[in-house]
């Protein structure tokens, strides 16, 4: 089998974490481009928002995507209404800020739970429906939070690194089973989770120009859809210099190397 990018006319679009954000951007721009999207979350109203703005192409099915049962019965009745999920946006995600310096246990295992036990269950719900039909596409959104330590993103980034991880696992598996994977690492999106990193945030894209970014990138056969590169590609030529060198450097650049406040 050769796995290969979907089409709208291959099924539906599902995308998670799609009340807001960069899945509620995107939700949009693919019901422009011909997909019968499908969208999930936990907000009843806020999905209602959306799909109302979708002109017909948008449909709810609200679900807590941490629960095994919810996301199996969520796409099941998805397939059930709408067709075969052809394209899964794996979106859903939380970023809470950890304070290194008194963490909570809650924080870390709250953000786990989202990003990566709720990208799991997804896939558990969707990849022997897709092996079994010998078709489908798979878009796991990660962060640019993945490549290396950034400060207050200990919880973040490191379930961010293993969704980098697992989409590689899975790209290697799932390909003679017809399955096309690949993995999203956008740099800075402007969303109200922003307002907690007090850091700064170069070359940030509103979440309408990563959902356009996302969606050519979907029609690609890239294993990465990575943006803005100019940001991306250079922390990635941060990461690979040697520690003794990268982490002052982000200590520097983030403004973390100042003595803290008494």
């Amino acid at each position: 089998m050769n796995p290969r990018p979907a089409k709208p006319g291959d099924g539906v679009c599902w995308i998670t974490g799609g009340s807001s954000g960069i899945g509620a951007a995107l939700a949009l721009r693919m019901a422009e481009a011909g997909w019968t999207v499908a969208i999930t979350a936990r907000d009843r109203d806020r999905l209602d928002d959306v799909a109302a703005k979708g002109r017909g192409r948008i449909h709810v099915f609200p679900a807590d995507i941490t629960g095994a049962y919810e996301t199996e019965l969520a796409v099941q009745a998805i397939e059930d209404r709408l067709g075969p999920i052809a394209l899964a946006v794996l979106n859903a995600g939380i970023y809470v800020s950890i304070n290194a310096e008194n963490p909570s246990f809650e924080d870390y295992e709250k953000t786990f739970a989202v990003n990566l036990g709720g990208t799991a269950a997804c896939l558990c719900a969707l990849t022997p429906r897709m092996t079994g039909r010998g078709a489908g596409h798979i878009a796991i959104v990660s962060s640019a939070t993945a490549f290396g330590g950034m400060p207050t993103a200990s919880a973040y980034g490191a379930s961010k690194a293993a969704l980098v991880n697992m989409a590689e696992c899975l790209r290697v598996e799932l390909h003679r089973h017809g399955v096309f994977v690949q993995v999203v690492t956008p740099g800075f999106v402007e969303t109200p989770a922003q307002d907690d990193n007090a850091f700064p945030k170069p070359f940030m894209v509103s979440p309408e120009t990563a959902a356009e970014r996302i969606e050519a990138g979907l029609g690609s056969k890239r294993f990465e859809i990575t943006f803005p590169r100019r940001f991306t590609w250079a922390l990635k030529a941060l990461y690979a210099l040697p520690y003794g060198w990268s982490l002052p450097l982000v200590r520097r650049q983030t403004c973390w190397n100042k003595p803290p406040e008494s």
